[in-house]
């Protein structure tokens, strides 16, 4: 057994926010609001949200990141431990409430992204960032070769690492880059005056915008795992057949709106299919909240029936 997985309720995760070491534990079910609610007046965050109004637990189910990945990594990096509760019903405890808790194989992060094959998250620890008193937001606009030659500026620029997200996103017939930040009002001219200057060097016009939190952009529908250098190229071929299409240029991942219904999931599948093939060669993947995940290979059902055996046995 690894020292990640534990027995017994006195080993469980208890509820509550640890102000010292920025953890958060609460159920699976909660909402930012909730989350908002524990923090209270202290001075964190957690800043994967993709949509106010939906769990947790909705979220991990949509995608395996957020726009903020960009500087915080996928929800992997910032869920800590659970409490999960096997097709049995017994309840276990996975991980720590610190970042690295075992070397080995990483069950933690297996569970979270399993759906519900080996059970659910009912409690989930949660990694909170620091919160400061300004979100600033930039829209760059320009033509396709200004926005993609900017794009690239950004993602080798040393600022990156400031930078919460930077997004190529496609709407209503347009496409645009975000970059969102988040850090002190006295310093946000800093963060501006850098924008502007790439904007300037590329040919872009740029609108900048300080707002009350980091703008949202739902669930998606459909995720596409390509590669950095691929995804602009992709967003642009599938832009045309959905609502809305935002690509996460450092990590190389596409979030497609085809409707947020599940009247989409027949969209979702032929897309899936025609696309899946491709994706793979490059080391990619897909993912939709609306489809079954895909079916494992050999190897990998072998390693399953193990785990499976294993389960039942425990």
């Amino acid at each position: 057994m690894s020292p990640a997985i534990t027995h017994g309720a006195e080993r469980l995760f208890d509820h509550g926010l640890d102000v010292v070491d920025g953890t958060l534990c609460l159920p699976a079910d909660a909402k930012a609001a909730e989350v908002r609610a524990h923090i209270g007046n202290h001075a964190l965050r957690f800043p994967l949200w993709l949509d106010g109004q939906s769990s947790l637990r909705d979220h991990l189910n949509a995608s395996s990141h957020a726009p903020a990945s960009s500087r915080f990594g996928p929800y992997g990096d910032n869920v800590l431990g659970m409490n999960w509760r096997l097709p049995s019903g017994e309840l276990l405890r996975l991980g720590e409430r610190v970042v690295k808790t075992t070397t080995g194989y990483d069950w933690l992060r297996f569970a979270l992204h399993s759906g519900t094959r080996f059970g659910r998250a009912e409690d989930l620890v949660l990694r909170l960032r620091p919160a400061c008193d300004f979100n600033g937001m930039a829209r760059l606009d320009g033509s396709a070769q200004a926005l993609q030659s900017c794009a690239q500026s950004l993602l080798h620029s040393p600022w990156l690492c400031w930078w919460d997200s930077v997004d190529w996103l496609h709407a209503s017939g347009q496409c645009w880059l975000r970059v969102q930040w988040h850090g002190r009002a006295t310093e946000a001219a800093l963060f501006e005056e850098q924008l502007r200057h790439l904007a300037k060097i590329h040919g872009c016009s740029i609108a900048l915008e300080g707002l009350p939190e980091a703008q949202l952009d739902g669930l998606p529908d459909l995720v596409l795992k390509t590669t950095p250098e691929r995804v602009m190229a992709l967003a642009t071929q599938m832009a045309p057949h959905c609502r809305r299409t935002l690509a996460m240029l450092h990590h190389g991942l596409l979030h497609l709106d085809l409707g947020g219904n599940e009247a989409c999931a027949m969209q979702a599948h032929e897309w899936a299919q025609s696309l899946a093939a491709s994706l793979h060669e490059l080391g990619g993947d897909w993912h939709s909240r609306w489809l079954p995940a895909r079916a494992p290979d050999i190897t990998e059902s072998k390693w399953i029936q193990t785990l499976e055996a294993a389960l039942h046995e425990a």
